[in-house]
């Protein structure tokens, strides 16, 4: 594989990102949404080009695009309280680093901030990876989402 590049997200990233979230979303977490359509429908509604570049001008915002061989093949945004809004990656690089690098962009920056944890909500999909780079499942935070969804939350100290 293509050495993966991690930067700042930029307005002109919008669409390219955001075709990468809903298609990570569609492909690749079949098991969290079950092809279920109201499920589908709302865990893609806030996935649009306007959206992004809402998220992307918050300041307490930190948003990074995974590039390999200049295409983007993943998005990452993190919040200054060291809440992981964002960790998706493109269908055809699945299981290349891209994940990890976008994970380990956003551990630096909070680090950066002073930040010592980090918490997200996983997929089923994801938790694999998430434990895999240290993240630790808090079952007591745990619940079920919207439609057919279930909310695994995670922590990982950076101390």
């Amino acid at each position: 594989m293509s050495t993966c590049f991690v930067r700042c997200a930029t307005d002109a990233d919008a669409e390219a990102a955001v075709e990468v979230l809903r298609r990570s979303i569609k492909e690749l977490c079949i098991a969290d949404h079950q092809n279920d359509a109201l499920t589908l429908e709302r865990w893609l509604r806030n996935k649009t080009p306007e959206n992004f570049r809402i998220w992307l001008s918050a300041p307490d915002n930190y948003m990074v695009v995974a590039e390999v061989d200049g295409t983007i093949c993943g998005v990452g945004a993190i919040r200054r309280s060291g809440d992981v809004g964002l960790c998706y990656v493109h269908p055809s690089y699945q299981r290349r680093g891209v994940g990890r690098s976008l994970l380990l962009a956003l551990e630096l920056q909070a680090r950066q901030w002073g930040v010592h944890s980090l918490h997200l909500t996983s997929t089923l999909t994801a938790r694999a990876f998430y434990e895999q780079h240290g993240c630790v499942f808090l079952p007591q935070e745990s619940a079920p989402g919207y439609g057919v969804l279930f909310n695994y939350r995670y922590a990982k100290s950076l101390q």
